[in-house]
C-alpha cells in the first residue's frame, strides 16, 4: 500500500452538489494521494457530507468568489503538508491520473514548484484558421502571441497547454487541477480584484509562482473539464479585457504589445461571432472593455 502524500486538496464549489459528489467519489478511490480535503462552499444551501469519512474532509462556507475560496483553502491547509492541490468540482480524471502523478511527484527535482495535470479536449484548435494565424512567426516576433504551449507573451496573452504529448515546462498553470509546493505559495493569494468568476486568476497566481522555480505539466496525468463555463456573455466580454489589463499592469508588460494583442483579439472574436450569434454579445463586451485601455498609464 502506498504511503499517503502530505498533500491538501482544496475544492471551491457553488451550487453543484452532484458534480462535487462525483469528484469526491473519485477521491475516495485514491486516498493514497492526499491526507485532507478542504471544501470551500459558496452555495445557497449547505452541502451535506456523508459516506466520505476516509477523505478527512474539512468544510468551510464562503462568499461567492473562486479567488476568495481558494485563498481560504490555502489558509486552512495543514502547514505540515508539503503540497497543496487546487481542484475544480467538475473535473473528470482518467482512472490512472493520480497513480501517474504520484510517481511523477516522487521523481521531481527541488527546482519544481508547481505541477499541472494534462487537459485532454476533443476541440482541434489546430484546424482553426485564426488560431493558426496567432501562432505565426510575425505574431511571436511582435510579442503578441507565441506558438509554444503554456507561454505568456509580452502582450499579456497566454497560450493554451492542452493535449500534451510530453512533459512540458510552462509559464502558468490552470487552477482546474494543479499542485504546488506549499512553502512556495503560502504567502501568496489569488487576486480578488478579478470578480466572483475570477477570470485569469490562475494566470496571475501561477505566473508569480513561476519566478520561484519550474512549472511543469505532466502529460500522462490526464483529465477532462466536463462542465465548461459559458463564455459568450456581454459581461464576460468586458471581464476578459479588464482582467487582462490588470495582469499587464501587475507584471509591467509593454502597453503597446497589449494593444496590438487586443486589436487582433477583438477581430478574432468578431469573425467568431458569425458562427454563433451568442458570441456577438461577447464581442460587444470586448469593445466596451476598451474603456479600461483609456485608464492605462
Amino acid at each position: 500500500m502506498k504511503k499517503k502524500l502530505p498533500l491538501s486538496i482544496v475544492i471551491p464549489t457553488k451550487d453543484r452538489e452532484q458534480l462535487l459528489l462525483k469528484s469526491l467519489n473519485f477521491l475516495n478511490k485514491n486516498i493514497f494521494f492526499f491526507n485532507e480535503v478542504i471544501i470551500v462552499d459558496s452555495s445557497v444551501k449547505k452541502f451535506k457530507i456523508q459516506n466520505f469519512k476516509k477523505l478527512n474532509i474539512r468544510y468551510y462556507k464562503s462568499k461567492p468568489s473562486t479567488s476568495t475560496q481558494r485563498n481560504i483553502g490555502l489558509q486552512k491547509a495543514k502547514r505540515t503538508n508539503k503540497f497543496i492541490m487546487f481542484l475544480d468540482d467538475d473535473i473528470k480524471f482518467k482512472n490512472d491520473a493520480f497513480e501517474r502523478m504520484y510517481s511523477f511527484i516522487k521523481k521531481t527535482n527541488n527546482n519544481t514548484v508547481g505541477i499541472g495535470f494534462n487537459l485532454i479536449t476533443k476541440i482541434n484548435y489546430e484546424k482553426n484558421l485564426l488560431e493558426k494565424i496567432k501562432k505565426n512567426f510575425l505574431f511571436s516576433k511582435l510579442g503578441i502571441y507565441d506558438s509554444k504551449p503554456g507561454v505568456i507573451s509580452s502582450s499579456g496573452w497566454q497560450t493554451k497547454a492542452i493535449n500534451l504529448k510530453k512533459d512540458t515546462l510552462v509559464e502558468w498553470l490552470p487552477s482546474a487541477a494543479c499542485i504546488y509546493k506549499i512553502d512556495k505559495v503560502k504567502f501568496h493569494k489569488f487576486s480578488t480584484q478579478l470578480g466572483k468568476y475570477a477570470y485569469l486568476e490562475d494566470v496571475l497566481f501561477s505566473h508569480e509562482i513561476s519566478k520561484k522555480g519550474d512549472l511543469i505539466i505532466h502529460s500522462k496525468s490526464k483529465y477532462k473539464d466536463t462542465n465548461a463555463i459559458e463564455r459568450n456573455s456581454f459581461l464576460f466580454g468586458v471581464k476578459e479585457i479588464k482582467n487582462r489589463i490588470i495582469f499587464v499592469q501587475k507584471n509591467k508588460l509593454p502597453i503597446k504589445n497589449f494593444i496590438l494583442g487586443y486589436f487582433f483579439f477583438i477581430i478574432k472574436n468578431f469573425f467568431n461571432s458569425f458562427s454563433d450569434i451568442k458570441k456577438i454579445m461577447r464581442f460587444a463586451g470586448n469593445i466596451v472593455g476598451a474603456y479600461y485601455l483609456i485608464r492605462l498609464k
